[in-house]
């Protein structure tokens, strides 16, 4: 993939994860929904599931803006090409 390619999905990434940060759907929201399983608001829960993606988000991004390794990193080496005899 190219780095424009990649560098384009890690901006959208972090849009998307901004986006979903600033919840302002949930500040009239959260005062209808009645609580989750009896005692959890639903902002919380709201903001545990976003804590989850950003978890995922972030292994995202890091795999795709960590630079490559190097062509010659996995190449087959034999016992003689690295000794000093």
């Amino acid at each position: 993939m190219s780095f424009k390619v990649r560098l384009g999905l890690v901006i959208l990434i972090v849009l998307i994860m901004f986006l979903l940060h600033n919840s302002f759907w949930l500040w009239d929201l959260d005062g209808r929904v009645p609580l989750l399983f009896g005692f959890m608001p639903f902002a919380y829960s709201y903001y545990i599931g976003y804590t989850i993606l950003a978890v995922l988000a972030m292994r995202l991004v890091i795999g795709l803006a960590w630079p490559d390794p190097p062509d010659d990193l996995f190449e087959q080496t034999g016992p003689d090409k690295h000794s000093d005899h």
